[in-house]
Order: C-alpha cells, then structure tokens, then sequence
C-alpha cells in the first residue's frame, strides 16, 4: 500500500520530470521509509494511548529516533515483523516501566550510558541490504553526528531530568544501540557492513 501511494505522489508532482533516474529512485525510497515510519508511528502511539502510557512511548522513542536518524541500524524484514517490533518495544517496555514502577539508578543510567556511547563510537553509523552506506565520508558524517546525538541525551538523562524520564530516555538509546551492533545482525541472519559489496567512494 505504501509503494503504490509513493508512486501516486510523486507521480501527482510529476518528480520524474525534473530528477535523474537515481535521484528519483532515492526519493522513492526516502518517501516510502517516510510514509511507512508514519502509519507505524500511529499505530504504535494508538495503542500506547490505550495503555496509558502515550507520554511514556514518546520519551522513550524520542531518544531512539534521535540516535537513529544519524545511527541506522536493523530493519525488520516485513511490515508485519516491524509492527510486531515496535509495539513490543515501544509500548510494552513503557508499560512495564510505568507500572512495575521501576527506574535505573544513577549508577546503571552511566554504566548503560558509557556501553551506549562506546556502541556508537565503535559501530555506528550500520546500514541494510537495501540503504547501504557506500561513501567512507557519509560514514564519518553520521558517526560524528551518532556520537553527537548519544552524548546530548546522555548528559540531559544524567544531570537534568528525574530518574523516570532519564529510564525511558537511556532505554531508547539502549535499544538503538543494540540495533546497530554486529552481533544483533548476526543473531537475525541480516548481512552487515552492506557497503563492502559496493565499490567505495570517498
């Protein structure tokens, strides 16, 4: 459904007029990650809304959101298995949190905080079969920008908020993290370091 509203879009600005042939196809795909991140969004935040734990799901996927623009990371293969994803994850760790009553002390928020940031430093950005990173100076561009972004929630959940926030905020970027390491790849039966099938540019 997502591809053919895609093509109806683009089709409705009449894109292929104006763009190269690659051009269109990246957009193509930029609009269909777009549109898809959207109706999951809705789903995820309507069943959160239903658990009482909307505020709780959006601080929670702010912080991974936040990583993962620069970061990358896994991809589930089917829409299926990534709504199955984002409702476990996004809503069943924030009710859990909420109700169990649970926060990290401030101990665990820097150990996870120190494991997340040296994920980031050491793997980001990942990418997948179908967006590789082929440039070597992209990967720098979103590494610096990872690190940036980790380091930014870091420092907000650890000296600005209440233990609550900054136990959602340091989970999603827990989450993220994970996404982007080699052994999650591994575990998923997913390739990584997509970019090495490619011939690399600067």
């Amino acid at each position: 459904m997502t591809h053919s509203l895609t093509l109806y879009l683009l089709r409705k600005i009449q894109a292929q007029r104006y763009m190269s042939e690659i051009d269109y196809e990246n957009t193509t795909y930029a609009l269909e990650i777009l549109l898809i991140n959207l109706f999951k969004s809705v789903q995820v935040y309507a069943v959160a809304f239903v658990f009482g734990v909307l505020f709780e799901t959006f601080l929670m996927n702010l912080a991974y959101v936040f990583l993962r623009i620069p970061a990358g990371g896994w991809h589930a293969k089917s829409s299926r298995n990534c709504s199955i994803f984002g409702l476990v994850v996004f809503v069943g760790i924030p009710v859990f949190l909420k109700y169990s009553l649970f926060t990290f002390s401030f101990n665990w928020l820097l150990l996870l905080s120190s494991i997340v940031l040296l994920i980031v430093f050491l793997y980001a950005p990942s990418d997948t079969e179908k967006n590789p990173l082929v440039s070597m100076s992209e990967r720098k561009k979103k590494k610096r920008k990872a690190l940036f972004s980790a380091f930014l929630v870091v420092c907000l959940s650890l000296f600005f908020v209440a233990a609550k926030t900054s136990t959602l905020l340091i989970t999603g970027l827990v989450i993220e993290s994970l996404l982007i390491h080699p052994f999650f790849y591994k575990l998923t039966k997913r390739s990584y370091k997509n970019y090495e099938n490619y011939q690399t540019e600067q």
